[in-house]
C-alpha cells in the first residue's frame, strides 16, 4: 500500500503535466506584440519605493500596518490569553490554538484587516496602473473608485484561494496553473470594471502565452522576499543574544514594517505585470489605457 502511494505521489505530477501539455498542444498559438519582459516588470514593481510612488506607500502604512499595530496590541493577546486557558482546561487538547483564533474579536479583527488590505490593494492598482500608464490620478481618486469594487475582489480572492488550495492537493501542478491563471483577479477587477467569474476568465486570458515566464517572475520575487527578510532574522537573532533587550517588541516592529513593504511591492509589481501583459496580448497602449482612468 505504501508503495502505491509513494508512485502516485511521484507520478502523479508528471501525469497532471502531461495532460496540460497535451492540452495546451491542442490551442491555437497567441499572438504577442513580444515576449513578457521581466526585467521591465520587476523595474515597475520597484517603482513604487521612487519619489512619485510614496501616496501608495503611505496608503500601505496606513491600511496595512495600521491593522497589524492593532493585531499586534488587542487581537494577539487575546488570542494568547485564550490558547492559555484553554490549554489549561484541556492540556492535552492539540486544537487549543485554533479554537483561540476562532474567538469573536480575533475573527472579526481578521475580517476588518483583511478588508481593509483588499481597499489597499484596489486602490494602489488603480493608482500604479495609471501611472504607469502615463496617464496618473491622485490616490484620493483611486480610493474614491475602490469600495465598489472591494467585495467583489475580496470574494474572487476567496474563491481562487480555495481552488488553488484544491488544485495543490491533486498533485501540485494544477495549483501551479491556476496560481498563474488568477494572479491577475484584482488588477482586472480594479482596472476593468469586469465581473465576478468574468474576471477569472479574463485573467487565465492574459497570463497565456506568458506564463512560462511568469513563473519565473514569481520564483525570482520568493528569492526578493527572502533577501528582504534576511536583515530582520540577523537583526533578531543579534537582539537575542543580549538579554537587556526585548526581542519580542523589535520582532513585531519589524514584522509590521516588512509587512508593508512586501504590500506594497507587490501591489506595484501585479500592477507592472497587469500593464505588460495587457500590452503584449491586446497591443494596448498608453492612450487605450488611459480609456480605463477617463
Amino acid at each position: 500500500m505504501g508503495i502505491i502511494v509513494a508512485l502516485l505521489l511521484l507520478a502523479g505530477p508528471l501525469v497532471a503535466l502531461g495532460i496540460w501539455l497535451w492540452l495546451r498542444s491542442r490551442r491555437d498559438p497567441i499572438a504577442l506584440v513580444e515576449p513578457l519582459d521581466i526585467g521591465r516588470v520587476l523595474s515597475l514593481g520597484f517603482r513604487i519605493f521612487a519619489p512619485d510612488g510614496w501616496p501608495a506607500l503611505l496608503l500601505a502604512a496606513v491600511l496595512v500596518g495600521l491593522p497589524q499595530v492593532v493585531s499586534a496590541l488587542v487581537t494577539r493577546p487575546i488570542m494568547l490569553e485564550r490558547t492559555r486557558q484553554l490549554a489549561a482546561s484541556s492540556p492535552t487538547n492539540p486544537f487549543a490554538t485554533f479554537e483561540a483564533m476562532l474567538a469573536v474579536p480575533v475573527v472579526i479583527g481578521g475580517i476588518v484587516g483583511f478588508l481593509l488590505m483588499m481597499v489597499y490593494y484596489v486602490a494602489a492598482t488603480i493608482f500604479l496602473v495609471s501611472r504607469f500608464e502615463g496617464a496618473p490620478v491622485s490616490i484620493g481618486e483611486a480610493l474614491a473608485r475602490a469600495p465598489a469594487r472591494v467585495l467583489p475582489a475580496f470574494f474572487a480572492i476567496l474563491l481562487s484561494v480555495i481552488g488553488i488550495g484544491l488544485g495543490w492537493m491533486v498533485f501540485v501542478i494544477p495549483g501551479i496553473i491556476l496560481s498563474l491563471n488568477w494572479i491577475l483577479i484584482v488588477p482586472v477587477i480594479s482596472c476593468e470594471d469586469a465581473g465576478f467569474f468574468e474576471s477569472f476568465a479574463r485573467s487565465r486570458s492574459l497570463a497565456i502565452g506568458s506564463r512560462g515566464r511568469m513563473l519565473v517572475l514569481f520564483i525570482l520575487l520568493i528569492v526578493v522576499m527572502i533577501l528582504l527578510s534576511l536583515p530582520g532574522l540577523l537583526l533578531s537573532g543579534a537582539i537575542a543574544g543580549h538579554p537587556g533587550t526585548a526581542p519580542g517588541l523589535f520582532v513585531i516592529v519589524w514584522q509590521i514594517v516588512f509587512g508593508i513593504a512586501i504590500a506594497a511591492f507587490q501591489s506595484s509589481l501585479l500592477a507592472g505585470l497587469y500593464v505588460e501583459l495587457r500590452r503584449i496580448r491586446d497591443g494596448l497602449t498608453a492612450p487605450g489605457l488611459a480609456e480605463v482612468f477617463a
